[in-house]
C-alpha cells in the first residue's frame, strides 16, 4: 500500500458521533447530497464543497472509519449501501483534497493512490470496486485480482456480484452514471432504478438500420459481469423502454455489432 494518500488520516474529532458510525456517515453524505449533488443532471458542485460545513464535517467523520468493525454490516443490502455510497465519496473526497481541475487523470492512478483506512486495512477506490463490489475480479486489462488469496480483506467481499452495481459507481466524470445515495432498505429498488435510468439514458443507443448498438464502454470493461454479448443484451431488454430499439434488440440483439462510445473523463460538474 506504499504511497496510497490516506484521506481519513489526521485526529479524531472531539467528540464521537452518538449513532453508529456507518449510520452517521449514511447521514453525512446524504447531506452532501442535498446541498451539492444535482441528481437529475448527474453533477456535482466540487467548488461550493470545498469549503462548506457540511464536507469539513464528513472529513472529520470518516476519519473514526480507521476503528470501525466492518464485520458489524451483516446483510448483504447493508454492505452493498455502504461500500457504493463509500466508493463514491471517497472519490470525490479525492477530486477535492488533491485540486482536481478538469479531469481526474490529472492525478496518476488516482483510482489507486487514494483510499480510506478501516478497521485497520487500507481501502483505494479500484479495491473497493474491484475486490469487494465485484467479487474480487482483475480490472479490464490487468493480469492480477486486487486481494491476495491471504489478504484479510477478502472477508468482506461481496458474492456473487451485482452487475447493476456499474450502474451506481461514479469515478467523478461526466460519462459516469448520475450520483445518487443508496440505502439498505431500497438498494434493490435503487439499482434497479440506477440500472433502467442508464440504459434509457444517452450512454446507450440502439440503431436498427445499421444493426448496430453504440454502448458506454462500461459495457465493454465489465463484459464478465454482464455474461458476455448476450448478458450485455438481456440486460438492455431487462431495463429498456418499449419502442423500436426494444423491438430491435428482440429480434436481432445478439447478432447486432456493438461499437462503443467515446467515455468523457471530464469532471461530472
Amino acid at each position: 500500500m506504499g504511497g496510497t494518500i490516506i484521506l481519513n488520516s489526521g485526529p479524531f474529532p472531539e467528540t464521537k458521533p452518538e449513532m453508529e458510525i456507518a449510520a452517521h456517515l449514511r447521514s453525512d453524505i446524504n447531506r452532501l447530497k442535498g446541498e451539492f449533488y444535482d441528481l437529475e443532471r448527474g453533477r456535482v458542485d466540487y467548488g461550493a464543497m470545498r469549503g462548506s460545513d457540511a464536507y469539513r464535517q464528513y472529513a472529520e467523520c470518516s476519519r473514526f472509519l480507521r476503528e470501525y468493525d466492518l464485520s458489524r454490516l451483516g446483510s448483504r443490502e447493508e454492505r452493498l449501501a455502504f461500500w457504493v455510497n463509500l466508493y463514491n465519496t471517497l472519490v470525490i473526497h479525492g477530486i477535492i483534497e488533491l485540486g482536481i481541475r478538469e479531469t481526474v487523470k490529472e492525478a496518476p492512478r488516482f483510482f489507486r493512490r487514494i483510499g480510506y483506512e478501516i478497521g485497520g486495512m487500507v481501502f483505494t477506490p479500484d479495491e473497493i470496486e474491484h475486490g469487494i463490489l465485484r467479487g474480487n475480479r482483475r480490472p479490464f486489462l490487468k493480469l492480477f485480482r486486487p486481494f491476495s488469496g491471504s489478504d484479510p480483506r477478502l472477508a468482506h467481499i461481496i458474492t456473487p456480484p451485482d452487475p447493476r452495481i456499474h450502474f451506481t459507481l461514479v469515478c467523478g466524470s461526466s460519462s459516469c452514471p448520475p450520483i445518487n445515495f443508496y440505502t439498505p432498505e431500497r438498494i434493490e429498488q435503487q439499482l434497479d432504478i440506477a440500472a433502467a435510468g442508464f440504459i434509457n439514458g444517452p450512454e446507450v443507443e440502439i440503431l436498427p438500420e445499421r444493426n448496430l448498438l453504440q454502448l458506454s464502454p462500461i459495457f465493454r470493461w465489465y463484459n464478465p459481469d454482464f455474461g458476455g454479448h448476450r448478458g450485455i443484451v438481456e440486460t438492455l431488454l431487462r431495463y429498456l423502454d418499449q419502442g423500436n430499439g426494444k423491438d430491435f434488440l428482440i429480434a436481432n440483439g445478439t447478432t447486432a455489432r456493438i461499437e462503443w462510445k467515446y467515455y468523457d473523463w471530464h469532471l461530472n460538474r
